[in-house]
């Protein structure tokens, strides 16, 4: 068996959301295989297309298969909230463009997150009185508050105003 060979040409592949650029390799040694057609039907032989981004796949593939119980982890602890976020919400681009910008999105969203988290494990006036009680380690430069109202099975409608200063 012959080594692939490439032109060292670099050809662009775009698709409907990106595009890459990869090489193609090549060997003569296909023309005159005698079990040419298990690989490929190609009539010049088999042709293997190597992504700018292979080696990259590569090095991550081989950090995965050293550390297959901390990818694990990760899986359990961070992806679930990528994955609401982006499937759930709908949040699969940012409005904004320039690095800065796309920061402060996203931590607007990643606030929201936990926000409604919170609310779901204390619940509306828990979350409240915790707020209310937080003393912040940062000094202040103003103040704004939240005001908030929900229902409550016993109490009917509920209004609180929450200041929070900044």
């Amino acid at each position: 068996m012959s080594l692939k060979k490439t032109t060292g040409r670099w050809h662009k592949k775009t698709r409907e959301k990106d595009s890459y650029q990869f090489k193609k390799y090549r060997t003569p040694s296909c023309k005159t295989c005698p079990v040419k057609h298990l690989c490929t039907s190609r009539t010049g032989g088999r042709e293997i297309d190597r992504s700018e981004y292979a080696d990259a796949v590569e090095e991550n593939n081989q950090r995965y298969q050293e550390n297959q119980q901390l990818y694990r982890k990760r899986q359990e602890i961070n992806e679930h909230i990528f994955g609401t976020i982006k499937r759930q919400w709908g949040y699969n681009h940012t409005n904004l463009t320039g690095l800065k910008k796309v920061n402060g999105e996203h931590s607007l969203i990643m606030l929201v997150y936990n926000i409604k988290r919170s609310i779901n494990i204390l619940g509306v006036p828990d979350l409240i009185d915790k707020l209310k009680k937080w003393k912040s380690p940062y000094k202040s430069k103003g103040c704004f508050s939240f005001k908030t109202s929900y229902y409550s099975h016993y109490n009917g409608f509920i209004e609180k105003e929450l200041p929070i200063a900044a």
